[in-house]
C-alpha cells in the first residue's frame, strides 16, 4: 500500500513539474513543437498549458514600418542609395500561417518573426526591382522624377509580393543618398540658378529705377521750358510796352522827383556835354 502510494505522489510530481503556461501574444500565432513536430492546430493569442518537453513557437503577425537601403548603379554609371520603405506583416491565411511554421526553424527565442521570413522572400524582390526601375534614369532624371520613381517601385513591388507569404502596402521612397560629387554638382547648379535670379531681379529693379528717373528728369525738364517760356513771354510783353514816349516821360517824373531836393542841383544827362555846364561845374569848384 505504501508503495503504490509513493508512486502515485511520484508521478504527481512529475506531472506537476513537467507542466508550464505559455502566452500567445496579441497579433501573434502560435503552434505547440513537440517531440514528434508540431501539432495541426494553430492558436489564437491566448495562455495555454504545455506538458512534458513540448513548447510554444510563436509567429508575429503584427504590421510594422520597414526599411530597405538599395545600391543603385545608374544609367551614366553613377552609384546612389536609396532608402525604400513600406509596411508589412506575415500574411494571416491558414495555408500561409502552417508554411511559415513548417520552413522557418525558431531561434532560441522560439519566435518567428516578419524580418525573418522578409530575408527568405522579400528583400531580393525589394532590391531587385527597385533597382530594375531606377537603374533606367541617370541622376538628373533621379532628382527630377522622384514621385514618378516612387509610383513605379510601388507598383511593382507591389505585385511582386502577391506570390510571397508576406502583405506589404504605403510603399515609397524614402531619402536618397547622392555619390558625393552628384551631391556638390547639383549644389553648385542651385547656387548658379540663385544667382542668375538675383541678378535678374537686381536688374529688374534697376530698369525701374531708370525709367523712374527719366520720367522725373522729362518732367523737370518740361518745368524749365515751361518757365523759360513764361519769362521769354514776358519780357516780350514788357518790351512791346516801352515806346520812346513812356521812356521820355519815365525820365521826366525821375527829374520831377530829383527836383524835389533842394540842396542839390541836377543836370540832365544829355546836358553834361556842354560849355555853360562845363563852365558853371567848373566855377563851382
Amino acid at each position: 500500500m505504501k508503495s503504490i502510494k509513493f508512486i502515485f505522489i511520484l508521478t504527481l510530481l512529475l506531472s506537476l513539474t513537467g507542466c508550464g503556461f505559455y502566452t500567445v501574444p496579441p497579433a501573434s500565432k502560435g503552434k505547440v513543437l513537440t517531440t514528434s513536430g508540431y501539432l495541426p492546430e494553430v492558436l489564437e493569442s491566448g495562455k495555454y498549458t504545455l506538458w512534458g518537453r513540448d513548447s510554444m513557437i510563436t509567429l508575429d503577425t503584427s504590421t510594422k514600418v520597414y526599411n530597405e537601403k538599395v545600391d543603385v548603379v545608374l544609367s551614366d554609371k553613377l552609384t546612389l542609395s536609396v532608402d525604400v520603405t513600406f509596411a508589412g506583416r506575415i500574411a494571416g491565411t491558414p495555408s500561409v500561417i502552417n508554411t511559415m511554421f513548417n520552413d522557418i526553424v525558431a531561434g532560441e527565442d522560439e519566435k518567428i518573426n516578419f524580418n525573418e521570413v522578409y530575408d527568405i522572400y522579400g528583400r531580393m524582390i525589394v532590391r531587385n526591382k527597385t533597382r530594375e526601375i531606377i537603374s533606367a534614369y541617370n541622376v538628373d532624371e533621379v532628382h527630377k522624377n522622384y514621385k514618378r520613381i516612387s509610383a513605379q517601385i510601388a507598383d511593382v513591388v507591389s505585385k511582386a509580393f502577391t506570390s510571397t507569404p508576406l502583405e506589404i502596402s504605403n510603399i515609397a521612397i524614402g531619402s536618397i543618398k547622392y555619390p558625393s560629387i552628384v551631391t556638390a554638382s547639383i549644389e553648385a547648379n542651385e547656387e548658379r540658378r540663385l544667382g542668375i535670379e538675383r541678378e535678374e531681379a537686381q536688374a529688374a529693379i534697376d530698369i525701374v529705377k531708370k525709367k523712374n528717373a527719366l520720367i522725373l528728369a522729362e518732367a523737370d525738364y518740361a518745368i524749365q521750358i515751361k518757365q523759360a517760356e513764361a519769362i521769354r513771354d514776358k519780357n516780350k510783353i514788357i518790351g512791346q510796352g516801352i515806346t520812346p514816349a513812356l521812356l521820355q516821360l519815365r525820365a521826366l517824373e525821375v527829374q520831377e522827383k530829383m527836383s524835389e531836393n533842394k540842396s542839390a542841383v541836377f543836370i540832365p544827362y544829355e546836358a553834361m556835354g556842354s560849355l555853360a555846364v562845363q563852365n558853371r561845374v567848373f566855377n563851382t569848384k
